[in-house]
């Protein structure tokens, strides 16, 4: 077995154990130059809790540093 296949097997145990290991945040936001997309993903960070509303928070903070 390779390293993906084992880490791919370790991601599946351990969200089997209600442990969090991916976060997403997507969305849009109407700025005065356009729309613009965005997408936030976290993976599991060993001593971090990865959660959305973290990605959602780093997805605010880019959208204001760009007004």
């Amino acid at each position: 077995m390779g390293k993906m296949e084992d880490m791919r097997g370790l991601k599946r145990i351990r969200k089997a154990k209600g442990i969090t290991v991916d976060a997403w945040f997507t969305g849009f936001a109407d700025t005065a130059d356009g729309r613009i997309y965005f997408c936030v993903y976290l993976g599991e960070t060993e001593g971090r809790e990865v959660t959305s509303a973290g990605a959602r928070e780093i997805a605010m903070k880019l959208i204001d540093s760009m007004a």
